[in-house]
Parts: structure tokens; C-alpha cells; sequence
């Protein structure tokens, strides 16, 4: 008798690549040295025999009705009323914002809420349609990807598409609501980031959506508390693209050098505008060329250095000391057996909003030290004849990888089941920063680390976390600017999935 098939034991991304696996777990090596994503060792099978109706229900199994294709618009047209998407978007913000008291744990340094929470007060019917369905696009998918429900996550898409519409509609009308219109594409944003199934394009189209609307109608923009939230959730955004882009956040909308708050006491909208001046400088890195290109850069870097530095005893000031104690990592990520020892602690922080602004400034820090290293690398090439001081550079570098592993100790607290969604909401753009300098230093372990992250956060239900996974900044530079932004920016309506 013949024996069974052999099967390779190699992860996914080997198989597909049909490449030798080495087998390691949850990740294998292999890919984590080639910079590709490692899709784990699971099998999807596909089982002939299917549950009748009543047979699924007495096993408390989600059923879908297979329907002909003619149908699938009809799923625009199936009643929501408001009791149910109220309830649905309850579950999600259950999912989304971290369960404690908010006595225990502060959003902001100056008491607001969160921006999803207000959200609930703009869906009373006096809104136009466009918020209402984007809102309930949004917690429809989640929820319906949360129970495997896929008519409910059909009817998420199908109201995502309606509202894209909405939007394109209202855009070359006079009048636009503004406001309005800036919350449905931040809910837009987070949809692509949960329900991520065009990588990056989906939330780059969004931000650079955004990014038209201000330009043309910001005069029109009420000044309160809600645009506050939104400025700056809009300007973090930005300045995440701007990074992977290496370029700076003002080139892609130069209504931000306005548009950011000049009054604000609040410690994060001024870490804010040191990341949002690091973006500057990375794009003057770009086109260093002469010694004195690089002696200005070199002063410009070292001001903000001590603007962060005066930033941060200020932040002390308010909240008093300590800011963050280290513990024991009790965090439930699967590591593997390279990764495991890296970090054997974290830190627990005083409030949320004190964590917030450590990541936001050791990710500015790791930018400046970075821009360090590379200034004095490059003298070398600058100076015919000139020797680089490899101590010097060794300690910039150095400095890059500390900020690196303090964005890394700061992980753990994010990660707390109370956290939700929003504690790996987080961590998505500094984790990343940490990931692609210990990628590009060879420092493996520390590299796969991230990428356990990475897996930990698209378990929590952020799909772009699997995108970021293996995703190097050379890769995210080639990502081409949405076509369809241009029809924002001339006032013509469009269809489709993107704006």
C-alpha cells in the first residue's frame, strides 16, 4: 500500500514561495531575515460536508445563506433601524475604548473624551446620511468579523460603498458640511485599519481625502472641541504617511503650517509638532549634498532635540513623578524561543494619556538619532579624505536603539486585555518605527519581536497590523498616491471603494 502524500512542514509564505522553511515558531526565520511576512504554520481547509440551518443553530454556529449573485445589492436595502446599529456600535466601542473607570485612566491631559465617543451623540438624524452609514459600516464589519457573521460584514461593506458615495456627492456642493464630513473620514480611516483588505491604498485615500477637503473648505470649519479631536487625529495620520514617505507632512497639505493649534497647553498636540517638524527634517536629509546642507541640518536636528528634551520636563510638571514604572511583563503574546528573552519586563504607566505621549516622543527621539547616525556616516562621502568617527556615529546609533527599545518596553501596557482596540491603536506607528531600525541593523531578535506584535495586534481585530508585518519603509515609499484623491480635489463625484 502507498503510503501518505508528504507535506512540507514549512510555514505559508516558504510554501508559496517554495522556498526550504527552518521551521521556526510562530515565525520563521527565514522570512523575518528576508523582510517578507510570515503567514504561521496553519492550514485553511475547506470541509465538504455543511451544516443544515437547524443543525448549525444547535451548535451555536453563525449560518450564511448562499444567495445568487443578483442579490448581493439587495444587502443595501436591508432595514437597520436605529435601536440595532446603536447597539452595534456599542459592542464596538465596548471593543474600542479601554474598559476602566475613566477615574483611573485619562484619554487626554486636559479632561475630553475620546473622539469615538462622541460619536454616538452625532448619529440622532439630523446628519445628513453620510456619517450615520459610515459609522454603521464600521461596526457592522467589526462586529460581524468579531462573530463570523459574513451577511453582517456584507452589510458593512455594502453601507462603506454607499457612504464613499455620499461623500464624493457632497463634496462640490456649496455649504459642505465640514465638520461632518472630516468625522466620516476618520471613521473611514479606522475602517480601513480594522477591516484592511487593500493594504495601504484604503487609509492613504482617506487621509489624502482629508487632506482636499481642508484645503478648500477649512474657512468653513467651527472651532470647538470636536474639531480640536479631529485636527489632530487628521494631523497624526499625516504625519505617519509622511515618515514612510520620508518626506514632510506640510508638502502633502500646507494648511497643516495653520492648521496646527498655536495656543494649545496640551503635551500632546506639542509632541505633535516636534514629529510633525521631524518630517521636515527627514526630507531635508534626502537632499543633503554639501557640507553646509549637512552642518544645518545637523544644528536644526539638535534644536528640536532640546525642544523635546524642555517638552518633557514640562509633561513631568503636570503629572508629577514617576511617569512610568517597570514591572514584570505579564503580556500573552505566543513568542518564539530567539524572541523570548529580549524583553523580560515593561512599563506600567500612570495614565493612558502619559503613556500616549512617551511613544509619540521616543518615536521623535528614535527619528532625530537616527538622522544623527546617518549625518555622520555620511561626512565621509561629503569630506574627499575625510575619516568618519565610527565612536561617535556608534553612539548615535546607540541613542536610535535605546528610544527603540523604550517604544518596545512600552508595549506591554498597551497590550493589557483592559486596553481594547485602542491600546494597539497605538502602537501600530511606533512599533513599526522600531521594527524597521532593528531590521535595518540586522538585530533579528529584537525584529521578530515586533513582528509577534504585530500578530498579537491583528488578533485584536487591526487588520493592517498583518500589513505592517515584514513591511520595510522602501516598500511603503513605492505605495503610489490614490488616483481617485484627484477627483476630490476637482470637485467631481466618483463611485467606488476609495475615495
Amino acid at each position: 500500500m502507498p503510503g501518505a502524500p508528504w507535506r512540507s512542514q514549512g510555514c505559508n509564505t516558504c510554501r508559496r514561495r517554495k522556498v526550504k522553511c527552518d521551521g521556526e515558531r510562530p515565525h520563521c526565520a527565514r522570512c523575518l531575515r528576508g523582510g517578507h511576512r510570515c503567514e504561521g504554520y496553519d492550514r485553511s481547509r475547506k470541509f465538504v460536508h455543511a451544516f443544515s440551518a437547524p443543525e448549525a443553530a444547535s451548535k451555536n454556529l453563525p449560518v450564511t445563506k448562499r444567495q445568487p449573485r443578483k442579490q448581493d445589492a439587495g444587502f443595501s436595502t436591508i432595514n437597520v433601524n436605529t435601536q440595532i446599529r446603536s447597539q452595534l456600535f456599542s459592542l464596538f466601542i465596548d471593543s474600542y475604548i479601554p474598559s476602566r473607570p475613566l477615574g483611573q485612566i485619562k484619554f487626554r491631559c486636559q479632561p475630553a473624551p475620546n473622539l469615538f465617543e462622541v460619536f454616538p451623540a452625532l448619529m440622532n438624524g439630523s446628519n445628513s446620511q453620510l456619517l450615520d452609514r459610515a459609522i454603521s459600516a464600521l461596526a457592522s464589519v467589526f462586529v460581524g468579523n468579531k462573530i463570523g457573521n459574513e451577511q453582517l460584514i456584507r452589510h458593512g461593506v455594502e453601507l462603506y460603498n454607499n457612504a464613499i458615495q455620499v461623500f464624493a456627492r457632497l463634496i462640490p456642493q456649496s455649504g459642505l458640511p465640514v465638520q461632518e464630513v472630516l468625522c466620516a473620514n476618520v471613521v473611514f480611516q479606522l475602517y480601513e485599519l480594522i477591516n484592511c483588505t487593500s493594504g495601504f491604498s484604503g487609509w492613504t485615500a482617506h487621509m489624502e481625502g482629508a487632506n482636499a477637503v481642508l484645503a478648500r473648505h477649512e474657512q468653513f470649519l467651527e472651532r470647538d472641541e470636536l474639531t480640536r479631536m479631529l485636527l489632530r487625529q487628521l494631523r497624526l495620520s499625516n504625519i505617519f504617511h509622511a515618515i514612510g514617505k520620508s518626506k514632510s507632512a506640510i508638502a502633502f497639505c500646507p494648511m497643516w503650517r495653520f492648521l496646527s493649534p498655536k495656543d494649545s497647553d496640551d503635551p500632546i498636540d506639542e509632541i505633535i509638532d516636534i514629529l510633525m517638524a521631524c518630517t521636515s527634517l527627514l526630507e531635508q536629509m534626502n537632499d543633503v549634498r554639501f557640507t553646509s546642507d549637512s552642518e544645518q541640518l545637523m544644528q536644526q536636528c539638535w534644536d528640536l532635540n532640546m525642544q523635546t528634551m524642555l517638552w518633557y520636563e514640562k509633561l513631568e510638571s503636570i503629572h508629577g513623578k514617576p511617569l512610568y514604572t517597570k514591572i514584570p511583563d505579564d503580556t500573552s503574546i505566543p513568542r518564539s524561543q530567539s524572541s523570548k528573552s529580549f524583553l523580560p519586563e515593561r512599563y506600567e504607566f500612570s495614565a493612558l494619556d502619559v503613556a500616549e505621549s512617551h511613544m509619540l516622543c521616543w518615536t521623535a527621539m528614535l527619528i532625530m538619532y537616527s538622522i544623527f547616525h546617518r549625518l555622520e556616516v555620511q561626512k565621509e562621502h561629503l569630506h574627499p579624505g575625510y575619516t568618519s568617527d565610527n565612536e561617535v556615529a556608534e553612539t548615535f546609533l546607540e541613542g536610535a536603539q535605546h528610544y527603540a527599545t523604550q517604544i518596545c518596553l512600552g508595549v506591554g501596557y498597551f497590550l493589557q486585555p483592559h486596553m481594547h482596540i485602542l491600546g494597539g491603536h497605538n502602537l501600530l506607528f511606533p512599533v513599526s518605527m522600531a521594527s524597521q531600525l532593528f531590521h535595518s541593523n540586522g538585530l533579528l531578535d529584537q525584529y521578530q519581536w515586533c513582528q509577534e506584535v504585530f500578530a498579537a495586534l491583528e488578533a485584536t481585530g487591526l487588520g493592517l497590523a498583518s500589513v505592517l508585518q515584514g513591511t520595510p519603509w522602501s516598500r511603503y515609499k513605492q505605495i503610489s498616491s490614490p488616483t481617485t484623491v484627484a477627483v476630490e480635489a476637482e470637485d467631481s463625484p466618483g463611485e467606488g471603494d476609495d475615495m
